[in-house]
């Protein structure tokens, strides 16, 4: 083994000890919000329904593939958390192995090794990669997949292409897409290649027909959507919003005004230390754009395969126009594929500016240090200013939402951008165990608040879990089941989150007339607060 391969295998050796370090305490973590729609998917699919295609495609997306392999994580103990973080860290290296063997063949000169190393230990800390990684949904899936065609492509593994592209396009539509997208930029690199100027078309033709395996992923994924269409079933293949006739009426292609775009924009290019990356870019489009206009010579990629930069480039503005074109909420997960292309055109950009071995390490080092910070802490200056912030309790996180104000509050699924958000798991935890909440306890929330943050708790230990047995299931309801409930439980536990909406009255809309306050609990944990008002009827002493 060379020296240069051992100390690739090390740099991976750090990337599992940092993984572990990061993640080992959020193995009990069972998902809130989206997460919690798709974790109980893969369960239902493990316990109730087997490997079919109804119980395999979760929250109306085409999810097949992607959802068969974490099904196979709860097989032999439905309802195990630390299995199904176990697959996704499992399939986080495997996008990590792409990355590198993508980045080695985008630089495969002298002198790119070690750079190239810290960079994947960057990617690996991204706060963005890390909280999907840990909130379950596809869309970590078409991070790992596209990763691995994308890899498996460019070092001419078409079969392996075919296969990583057929898990890409079936974890949900948007990796049908990439999957093409990525294949015609590969199509397009080849016959375009300088060494076949001057050339026929037959030649060029045969010099793309090996990579025929490729089509296959889109080509099933399109008898797919024709099988689906044909048959008698009552959602559309590809998923639309409710109020929406069809899936391209949420394609806004040439608004770049609208706030859901500049959410999306601050997502990718600013939020958790990104700006860093979106510096160094931007830098190097001033500096060839200037000598451009100076008419000087094209700067050279010492190093770099020049066509395979260039096409990255096309593909990324490709991608990102496409999915920020289609608008819905400003969950940052949506764009899981674009930030380890935007790393590796920073490390291009830094390459054409001349900048030394010395310096691109400095940079890669950098930008570890503030990924792994910017994954436990919101303390990213930039997008404090951006997002502004809310208090979690003795913490801040950014408000997500106040760029569109999609959700009268700091969000929910748009907190998922560093592994913070996972407080609002643990503090549920504390605060059961606390008050030895059971079976008969009715626990209310805002209504607003809802969307899938309660779960079954474990008979034994009063903590929330996926699993289908030896379980206690609290009264759980909203402020309107209380209120329209002729037969209203005499005591009630109100939780108060801290990204509870701005305004909120669904506490006061209970106290006003139906209940009064007998009492407040309030539960710290990790930087969170979590505020339990104890509530009895009014009619009793």
């Amino acid at each position: 083994m060379t020296a240069e391969r051992r100390e690739t295998v090390l740099t991976f050796g750090v990337i599992v000890a940092l993984l572990g370090m990061l993640l080992w305490p959020e193995r009990g973590y069972v998902p809130i919000w989206d997460g919690n729609v798709y974790a109980n998917c893969i369960v239902d699919a493990a316990t109730m329904h087997g490997f079919d295609l109804n119980s395999l495609r979760c929250a109306r997306h085409p999810t097949y593939g992607w959802a068969a392999i974490l099904t196979l994580s709860q097989l032999s103990s439905p309802g195990d958390t630390g299995m199904l973080l176990l697959m996704n860290v499992l399939l986080g290296l495997l996008a990590l192995v792409s990355f590198r063997a993508l980045a080695s063949a985008l630089f495969p000169g002298d002198g790119h090794a070690r750079a190239l190393n810290v960079l994947t230990v960057a990617c690996a800390l991204h706060p963005v990669l890390l909280s999907t990684l840990l909130q379950v949904n596809p869309d970590f899936g078409l991070y790992v997949f596209f990763l691995a065609m994308y890899a498996a492509l460019v070092h001419d593994r078409y079969g392996w292409a075919a296969v990583a592209g057929t898990f890409l396009a079936f974890s949900k539509e948007t990796g049908a897409f990439a999957a093409g997208a990525l294949v015609a930029v590969e199509v397009g690199r080849r016959v375009l290649a300088p060494a076949l100027r001057g050339m026929s078309l037959r030649v060029r033709l045969a010099r793309i027909a090996p990579i025929w395996p490729a089509f296959l992923p889109v080509t099933l994924f399109g008898l797919y959507l024709v099988w689906w269409t044909a048959g008698a079933n009552a959602q559309p293949a590809i998923w639309k919003h409710d109020w929406n006739t069809s899936t391209a009426d949420a394609f806004r292609f040439f608004d770049l005004t609208d706030p859901i775009f500049v959410s999306y924009a601050a997502g990718i290019f600013v939020l958790g230390f990104s700006w860093v990356v979106s510096a160094i870019i931007a830098g190097d489009a001033l500096v060839g754009g200037y000598r451009f206009l100076r008419r000087r010579a094209p700067r050279v990629l010492a190093g770099a395969d020049p066509s395979l930069v260039v096409s990255l480039a096309v593909l990324t503005l490709v991608l990102t126009y496409v999915l920020t074109a289609f608008r819905t909420w400003s969950n940052v997960r949506y764009f899981a594929v674009l930030y380890p292309l935007y790393l590796l055109l920073a490390y291009a950009a830094l390459v054409r500016m001349r900048v030394s071995l010395a310096g691109r390490l400095g940079v890669g080092v950098v930008l570890v240090g503030l990924f792994g910070l910017g994954a436990v802490r919101s303390a990213d200056p930039v997008s404090k200013a951006v997002y502004g912030t809310f208090s979690i309790g003795d913490r801040e996180m950014y408000t997500m939402t106040s760029i569109t104000g999609e959700f009268s509050g700091p969000g929910r699924d748009e907190l998922v951008y560093n592994l913070e958000f996972t407080g609002f798991h643990h503090i549920q935890n504390a605060l059961f165990r606390e008050l030895r909440i059971g079976d008969s306890t009715w626990v209310a929330i805002s209504r607003s608040m809802r969307w899938h943050l309660w779960s079954q708790l474990d008979a034994r230990t009063r903590r929330r879990t996926l699993q289908r047995t030896n379980l206690i299931v609290p009264r759980y309801a909203d402020e309107i089941d209380l209120q329209v409930n002729p037969n209203r439980p005499t005591d009630v536990v109100f939780l108060e989150f801290s990204n509870h909406q701005y305004g909120d009255h669904a506490l006061e809309s209970l106290t006003r007339r139906y209940y009064r306050e007998a009492g407040i609990a309030r539960i710290h944990l990790n930087g969170h607060l979590l505020v339990a008002h104890h509530l009895v009827l009014r009619a009793l002493p």
